[in-house]
């Protein structure tokens, strides 16, 4: 890919990307071609703030999981999250601004493929 539209990438997804990730997805965006570049802006992008402020005011119920596509995980901390005497979603407040970086990452790799 030209290296204006993997700067072009980068710029616009920096914020929402794993900092120590950055390096390899644009050495990854480099060995694409340039019919990728659409696919790429496409990709679904969660919000790491709205995650977190959805697991500050929600994250009992999960919808914090149920945001970033973990629906799985979001349906179990649903119906098993009040088990752990409140201890899961409290964790899980100072863990999910990184999953959503880490899910965009993944999200983009994909479209990548």
């Amino acid at each position: 890919m030209e290296k204006e539209k993997v700067n072009s990438i980068i710029m616009q997804y920096k914020d929402y990307l794993p900092q120590d990730k950055i390096l390899y997805l644009k050495s990854a965006l480099e060995k694409v071609e340039d019919s990728a570049y659409d696919d790429i802006l496409v990709s679904k992008i969660h919000s790491p703030t709205t995650t977190l402020i959805l697991s500050i005011f929600f994250g009992a119920l999960g919808i914090d999981r149920f945001y970033i596509g973990d629906v799985g995980i979001g349906v179990c901390k649903l119906l098993f999250g009040w088990l752990t005497l409140g201890i899961w979603p409290i964790i899980d407040i100072f863990c999910s601004f990184k999953r959503a970086k880490v899910k965009n990452f993944e999200n983009i790799l994909a479209n990548i493929s």
